[in-house]
Parts: structure tokens; sequence; C-alpha cells
């Protein structure tokens, strides 16, 4: 393929950062076009469908664009491919496999960035300054996944790594103007990070002056993407290494960090810090701030500077910028409260406490029904999403537990509470569930017209080719023939016809909407559709410091606060360990003391018991987590709904009592001999399963499960008296 190479692109190679080409003529040399083409198509496959939650799907094509482009010796490829790998690894969880797969990429930019430069070289391959910037992605990258891991000391290093210039405001002036003059940098005046050599604060980078023949069209599109490119790795730099002090409880210094994005996003030019990253950057550190003004007991500062984020989150008519300020604003009211003496008040800060938890809640629905990823959020905020579900839940609990008058069960305002708190643990358990369909690429779009799929596809690869030439590694050769702000109202309008293509979808298939716009089951739904005369829900829900039970019938309800999530699963960990041999069991953590998904059980502590029997340890949990609820639920049959570690956990098989030494495992007090036990992910669910067999026509014809208790001992006692039976000739 022929590459025509103009005054525009030489200008954006060597000073704006532009777009990228394939490979250095060094390293591809005698790759056939053909090769280069066919993997990159497989790569911009793989990318795709990685977008669209495909996983599985992505990783054939881009592991077919690996393959593709190591065979045309094409580095650059290989580096990009990598890149790409490395999120799919990281969507799944797979940590360790995503960080091999970005320091791959890292090292190739990072050499390449460190080659010397002259005009000849320019032509061929791409300029220091654009390595320096992938390399400075990838390190981001780098960190970010060490940040999730929760190691401090391996993120720091990763951020430090990274090479940053401070944006200097009169040099960008000068790039939107396309007014630079000969030696004028285009980045700012110094260098506050290590590891590149200095490439973007640099003696090696050439002047404008160097480059012949470039129009003042060019310099005024191009230069602005320099100006946001490097805008954007600095507040990633700053936010990131923020981030890391915050994790390790250096509030002091996460503060600076943070108040640097700050200043960089506002005191920028116009145009940049009107832009979408700068403005998420600039809501996550306002918002950070507010964190690090809690964690200190700064809890009234911490609400002004929660509300500010949130302002200005709605100003910028930005739903994903608001939620995490609203959750700070409703814990900070929430910690106020109970420093409050006068009892009016402190009432009052807690209702307005979950006014803006109800706030945040419908801010994170109405993200997660639009164009926005479930986990878009987490690699810029400290908190997820997942927080906001459990601390409000908390709050609902603990209203309801105040307001209770006495025993079970629960009425009046109790009531109306405890059924509220329950309603948003349903509600995240659905969330959960759907983000796990999303990122393990289940198809849940059965039914949905084609066309209006088709349009979704392809809105959703556009976004994405878009976000890659204003932010991402981008790997065409091609210069942008459009300004930073008209891809930006570009991108706001394809969001806009996402959402309405979401709705078109919805409309047209009830199942599509019923599983991406989610109405948990009220109080109420629970009694209606869910439970009979006979049975009984019980619904955990466990809290960093409280864990609660909602215990359900029929005709009532009830509340009970547990001890914290770590108590419950140490015990829970304990009957696990007496359930299966130690050379069977599956670790609840890996080696490395990552969390799996849906737990957060700490491998702490949890060795073998050393005295300890079945028995003892069984009750234990069975006291902790079923015995509050027994007087309430008598003998029904009992529909769990468990929580982290609690999923892991044969309800059915925990002891009531423990008896006199010596009995034996057939005499114990299980609770199957009193309750009958089943299991579901969560009410909601139950209910589901349940309409869409009505809507198929019922059960008939369909399986059943047998559950029998063999005799296998003529030693049992329900075996004496029974005729021995014949036994064949020959039987072994």
């Amino acid at each position: 393929m022929k590459r025509i190479i103009t005054g525009l692109l030489i200008f954006s190679t060597i000073i704006c950062g532009g777009p990228l080409t394939f490979t250095p003529a060094k390293a591809n040399a005698g790759a056939s076009p053909a090769q280069n083409i066919g993997a990159a198509a497989a790569r911009e496959r793989g990318r795709a469908l990685l977008r669209q939650g495909k996983a599985s799907e992505a990783l054939i094509h881009l592991e077919n664009a690996l393959k593709l482009f190591q065979q045309a010796n094409s580095k650059p490829g290989e580096a990009s491919v990598n890149d790409l790998l490395g999120e799919l690894y990281e969507q799944q969880g797979r940590y360790d496999v995503a960080l091999k797969r970005y320091e791959s990429a890292y090292e190739f930019y990072a050499v390449e960035s460190a080659r010397p430069v002259n005009q000849i070289e320019v032509v061929k391959a791409l300029s220091p300054r654009d390595f320096a910037y992938n390399a400075n992605l990838m390190l981001s990258k780098i960190g970010s996944v060490h940040f999730r891991r929760g190691d401090v000391a391996r993120a720091r290093a990763a951020f430090l790594r990274m090479t940053v210039t401070k944006p200097d405001k009169s040099t960008l002036e000068a790039a939107a103007q396309g007014s630079l003059t000969s030696g004028s940098p285009l980045s700012g005046v110094r260098n506050v990070g290590r590891g590149l050599g200095g490439v973007f604060g640099g003696g090696s980078k050439p002047s404008v002056s160097s480059v012949s023949g470039i129009a003042d069209t060019a310099n005024k599109l191009q230069a602005p993407f320099t100006a946001y490119r490097e805008t954007v790795i600095y507040t990633t730099y700053e936010l990131g290494l923020g981030r890391v002090d915050y994790l390790g409880g250096q509030f002091d210094s996460a503060k600076k960090h943070f108040e640097n994005v700050i200043s960089a996003t506002v005191g920028t030019l116009p145009v940049i810090g009107k832009l979408r990253q700068t403005r998420r950057y600039r809501a996550a550190a306002r918002t950070s701030l507010g964190d690090i003004a809690f964690q200190q007991g700064r809890h009234a500062e911490a609400i002004k500077l929660y509300d500010a984020a949130a302002k200005s989150a709605q100003a910028d008519e930005r739903l994903d910028l608001m939620w995490p300020a609203q959750r700070g604003t409703a814990k900070s009211l929430w910690a106020l409260s109970a420093q409050e003496k006068d009892a009016k008040k402190a009432a009052k800060m807690r209702e307005d406490a979950l006014a803006s938890f109800r706030a945040a809640l419908s801010s994170i629905e109405t993200i997660r029904q639009g164009s926005l990823r479930a986990d878009e959020a987490r690699t810029t905020f400290l908190a997820t999403t997942e927080d906001v579900f459990d601390e409000a839940s908390a709050a609902f609990a603990e209203m309801s537990l105040i307001e209770q008058a006495g025993a079970a069960p629960l009425a009046g305002r109790a009531l109306e509470y405890a059924a509220e708190g329950l309603r948003v643990v349903e509600q995240g358990r659905a969330r959960s569930l759907l983000d796990m369909l999303n990122e393990t690429g289940a198809e849940i779009t059965e039914g949905v017209p084609a066309e209006l799929l088709q349009r979704k596809q392809e809105n959703q690869a556009q976004q994405q080719q878009l976000a890659s030439q204003l932010t991402g590694v981008n790997v065409s050769a091609d210069a942008p023939k459009r300004s930073v702000n008209d891809l930006e109202e570009e991108l706001n309008r394809l969001q806009t016809e996402y959402d309405s293509l979401e709705n078109q979808i919805r409309a047209a298939s009830p199942r599509y909407a019923a599983l991406t716009a989610t109405q948990p089951l009220t109080l109420a739904d629970i009694q209606q559709r869910v439970l009979d005369e006979g049975t009984a829900l019980l619904e955990y829900s466990l809290g960093e410091k409280t864990s609660y039970l909602y215990a359900v019938t029929k005709n009532g309800a009830a509340l009970y606060r547990l001890p914290a999530r770590a108590e419950v699963e140490r015990q829970a960990v304990a009957v696990r360990q007496q359930i299966i041999p130690a050379s069977l069991r599956r670790a609840l953590t890996d080696s490395t003391g990552e969390s799996q998904r849906g737990l957060s059980v700490s491998s702490e502590g949890t060795g073998s018991i050393a005295a300890g029997n079945y028995a003892t340890v069984s009750n234990a949990l069975y006291k902790t987590a079923v015995e509050p609820a027994a007087g309430f639920v008598g003998e029904k049959r009992l529909l769990i709904v468990a929580d982290g570690a609690l999923n892991y956990i044969p309800f059915h098989a925990l002891v009531t009592s423990v008896p006199a030494s010596g009995a034996d495992y057939a005499t114990l007090p299980y609770v199957l001999k009193t309750n009958e036990t089943i299991y579901a992910p969560s009410a909601s669910v139950v209910a589901a399963i349940r309409q869409q067999a009505q809507s198929a026509g019922g059960t008939k014809g369909g399986s059943m499960l047998l559950v029998a208790d063999p005799v296998f001992s003529a030693g049992d006692s329900r075996a004496r008296g029974a005729q021995a039976a014949p036994v064949a000739v020959g039987a072994q």
C-alpha cells in the first residue's frame, strides 16, 4: 500500500503526537502489504467485538492479528494488539495476564521513544514523541491494574515511570491560534515524571522551524491535539498518584495531586478544559478531595467539596460524573448525623442522606441503561458503583432499626425503610448479574431486530474510533482531518443516537428490556409473586462494618443486624474447610491475595482448624447467620439469597446446636431436619424465571429432580429388620 507523506503528516508526527503509522521501516522490512492489511483487519474486528462485550470472539481475532503482525515483523502492530489483549484480560479480572500484555507493549514503545531523530527517519517512521505518548498510556494502564489489585507500591512505581509535562497556558493558547514560533516547545516548562528520558520536555524534540512547508491550517488543526493529549497524560499521572496515595493513607500528598489535576484542567485552554476526558478528571479530582476530607473526619467540608463536584457535573450534563459526588454527600451527611446532639437535626440529616443516596442510585441506573459501560468509572473515581448500593442499603436498614419499636414483624416506618433497603439490595444484585453477563459475553439480544442491532454495533464502532483519535493509541497512518472540538461534538451526537437506539431496541424486545432496564421487586412483590405460606426468604447483605439479614414471609418481614463481612466470611470459610478436603478446595482468593469476582474473603487467618470439629464451626455460623431469624421463620421452607462467601455454604447442612461428645455425623441436628432449603441469586430472579416459564406454557413436560437418602450400611437403623436381598452368583 503506497503511503503519501504530506507536510501535514510530518507536522503531526514531529510536533503534535498525531496519529501513529503502522511500523517503522526497519522493523517491518520484508513484510508484504497484504500481511499488514490482514493483520489490521483482524485487530479492528477484535477491537469491535471487545467493545461489544464479546470477549471470547474478540480473543480469536486478536490472537490471529498478533500472529499475522509477528509474521510481518511489525513491532508496532504487535504492540497495538497487546494493548487490546491487556484490556480484554483486565475486563475478565485476569490481572497477571493483562499486566504482561501491557508491559510488552510498553517495552516496545519505550525503546522507540529513545531513538535519535532526523527528518529522513521521521518520514519513514514515528517520532519519539508519538512512541513516548503510547508508552505513557501503557504505564497508566499498568498503574491502574495494580491499583485495582490494591498493590500500592507497584501502582506508584508504574505511575512514576511516566514522563509528563505540566501544561503551560501560554503555550497552549499559541497552539490553538496556530502561532507557534521557531523554538517554542509545544509542551510545558517542566518535566515532573521519570522514565522515558525527558522526551516530553525535551532536548531531542525538533523545533517547528526544523520542518518546512507546514501550512497554518495544519498548525491550527494539529496543535490542539497535542495540547489535549499532553493535558490528558499529565492529569492521568497526577490522578493516578493521587489515588495511590489515598489508598496508602497519605492524604496530604494525595490532596496535592488532586489539586494539580484541577489546576491543569481549570486554568488551561478553554477548549481543552471543556473536553470529556479533562472534565472527567476534573470532577474526579474534586470528588476525591471530598473523599480525603471525609476520611480525615472533616465531614462538613467534605459536603461542600462534593456539592461543588456535583454542580460542575450537572452543568456539564454528565451523570457519569455526578453519582460519586452524590454518594459522597450522602455518606458525609450520615456521618454528621451521628455526631449531632439535637435529635431533630440529626433526623433531618439522615433523611437528607437517604435523598442523596436515592439520587446517586438513580444516576447510576440512568447511565447503565445508556451508552456507558458499567465499569467505566472504576478507572477514574475512588468509589465503585457497588459501594453506593452497599452504603445505601445499609443506611435504609439502620433507619429501619432506629424506627423499630418492638420485635418482629416490622410495621410502620420501620417496615417502609426495611422495604426500601431490601429493594436496593435486590437492585444491586440485578446490576451485578447483568454486568457479569456483559463481561462474559452472554447473548442477551434474542428477539432484537437485526437492523437495530447492526446500527447499535456500528454506532459503538464509530464512538470507539473517535475516542481513539482523541486519547487512545491511534494505529492509523492518516492525519486527522477534523479538529478536537469537531470530534467531541460528533462523539456527543453518536451517544445521543445510541441512547435512542437502546430505547428502540427495548421497545421492540421486552426480553432485552427486562434484562437491561431491570426493575427489582418491592417487598410487596416478593410476598405476592415469590413466596407462599410455607416459604420464607432469608436475604443477606454483608457490609464492611455491619451486615444485615432480611427475613420475609408471606405476611410479614423482619430485619436483623449481623457482624461485619470479615467475621461472617471467616466463619463461612471455617465451615467450608471442614466440608471439603484440603486437596480439593478451591481457594476463595488466589496466591496474590486478589479477590475472585463476587467475593471479598481474605485468606488471612483461614488456616485449618486445629482442635475444632464440624459441629462446632457449623453451629457458630448458624448462630450468626440463621438463628436471629429462626423464631420468625419457624419450620418454613427457606429461600436463601446469600452474599459473599455465604454463597459457598450449604445452609441445610448447618448444625442448630452442638451435641454432647461422641455424636456422629448422622445424628447431628442439621437445619435440613426442620427446614427445607433452596437457593437463588436474588428474589427478583425467581420471579423472572417463573414468569418466563408461564409465558412458555408452564411446566408441562419439564424436568424433575429426585433426591434420595439411600442406605449403604447394614448397621444403619433404617435397615434393621429388613430382609437381606439375595446376592447373585458371581456378584462382585
